[in-house]
């Protein structure tokens, strides 16, 4: 079992200390540590290269600046473990993510997506609630975690583990769906594999201000979209999963029409990215 770390940063240099330092102090030592730049216009890419003397630490940035879904994808077609983690630069993971992960992995090694749940932390890191409490008990064979994440992707791609070869093996999301990418890969992972939602509390999800995914949530919904039509065309689902792609597109469009005369939550909320779901149930 081999579990590579992968930290795709873009003008992270606020938060991308304690991330890197959460993969350094695992109990159980990672494969690899992957750092990436995506371009950043403050000094990020100067922090990376403070830690590349670091055990397993690679500093793979891409040339050009690619955007957050092709970035993700240019990490993980990087990686040389049999594992990967896309860990965000604002984010961090418990000490023992490595150690729990590579254990339930290794008592069901089919799995190709094992997600846990985790603390729900305030700008400066202070945990402020749970998420991952209502994740199901049991794992999901497919086509069930295709329909379980069809209905909204509730969880958090930070504190996911997924096989390697699953995720290199898909087919690339064009620029305007990229955002999406962590909706896109669970939906595949729930189509092909079987999944795991634990959840055991090992990952620290910071909110502030310009998270990517919910600073912008109109954005979010177009990418969404983009990203179901992609893969109802580009995929050879069955009739039922074609069915329920197109009504999840529906739905979007419909809160998309409903916003634009009122901006109120309870018009919104069911539609948003996880970060903003986990976020809105705190508030409840």
């Amino acid at each position: 079992m081999k579990i590579s770390l992968c930290i795709p940063a873009y003008n992270a240099e606020k938060f991308i200390h304690t991330t890197i330092i959460s993969c350094l102090r695992q109990t159980q030592a990672p494969y690899e540590i992957l750092l990436s730049d995506d371009g950043s216009s403050d000094r990020t890419a100067e922090i990376l290269e403070e830690y590349v003397n670091q055990p397993a630490v690679r500093i793979v940035s891409p040339p050009q600046r690619l955007g957050l879904g092709a970035h993700y994808r240019h990490l993980a077609m990087t990686a040389a473990g049999t594992h990967l983690v896309i860990l965000s630069c604002d984010d961090a993971l418990h000490p023992k993510f490595v150690e729990r992960a590579t254990q339930l992995l290794a008592k069901q090694p089919d799995l190709g997506m094992l997600a846990f749940g985790g603390y729900l932390c305030n700008a400066d890191m202070k945990p402020q609630s749970r998420f991952g409490l209502s994740y199901p008990r049991k794992p999901l064979s497919s086509p069930a975690g295709f329909e379980h994440f069809i209905k909204s992707c509730t969880y958090l791609i930070s504190f996911t583990v997924w096989d390697a070869k699953l995720i290199k093996s898909l087919s690339p999301l064009p620029d305007e769906a990229g955002l999406a990418t962590d909706w896109y890969w669970a939906l595949i992972a729930g189509i092909e594999s079987s999944i795991l939602l634990s959840r055991q509390a090992l990952g620290y999800y910071r909110y502030h201000d310009t998270n990517s995914s919910h600073s912008n949530p109109e954005r979010w919904k177009n990418h969404a979209i983009e990203m179901l039509k992609f893969l109802g065309k580009n995929y050879n689902l069955s009739e039922n999963l074609q069915s329920q792609i197109a009504e999840r597109v529906e739905s979007i469009l419909s809160s998309k029409s409903e916003s634009r005369t009122s901006r109120s939550e309870e018009h919104t909320s069911e539609l948003q990215s996880p970060c903003n779901l986990v976020c809105r149930l705190l508030l409840e």
